[in-house]
């Protein structure tokens, strides 16, 4: 299924607010999402991600069929860790297991290692989200290794998992 990425705009609240609807979303995500998705929360969502001035972060809206379907953000790191991304990626719940991830994945890692100067992009999906860990490796990651409880969200610890990129 084609895609395409984007920058962010005002006009995807709709798109966004019903992309979240999905309760099982926000549970897989690292950074916190609330559900049931608060317009207050989703117009700072997309407008932190409209008015960055890409110098320490690359934020795409992946649009499908006209409308977006996910977000994927690519944070550079700073000091020691200047040379280094971190990807973070979410789909809607229709979307997933079509191998559009993997491919939003692999064309946001070409763009950065093309037009930043980093040589590295790491992803820290959960453990026990198999999917995403088969999306990394299918975009060209590699498991570098486990962190045992690393997150606490909603009362619960996570095991979570590191994968990297290499720029060629």
């Amino acid at each position: 299924m084609d895609f395409v990425l984007e920058k962010w705009k005002t006009n995807y609240l709709n798109d966004f607010m019903e992309a979240m609807e999905d309760p099982h979303l926000s549970d897989k995500m690292c950074e916190t999402m609330p559900y049931p998705m608060d317009t207050a929360f989703a117009v700072e969502y997309i407008r932190d991600r409209m008015f960055n001035s890409e110098e320490k972060q690359m934020c795409r809206a992946v649009i499908c069929e006209g409308k977006v379907i996910g977000g994927v953000d690519v944070v550079f790191g700073e000091g020691v860790f200047e040379k280094n991304g971190e990807i973070s990626i979410w789909l809607s719940k229709e979307y997933r297991g079509q191998g559009i991830g993997s491919s939003v994945i692999a064309e946001v890692c070409r763009r950065c290692f093309e037009e930043y100067d980093i040589l590295r992009i790491e992803a820290h999906p959960y453990s026990v989200h198999k999917e995403a860990s088969a999306a990394l490796v299918h975009a060209g990651f590699t498991h570098e290794g486990t962190i045992h409880q690393g997150i606490y969200k909603n009362n619960t610890a996570y095991d979570y998992e590191i994968f990297a990129l290499l720029k060629k």
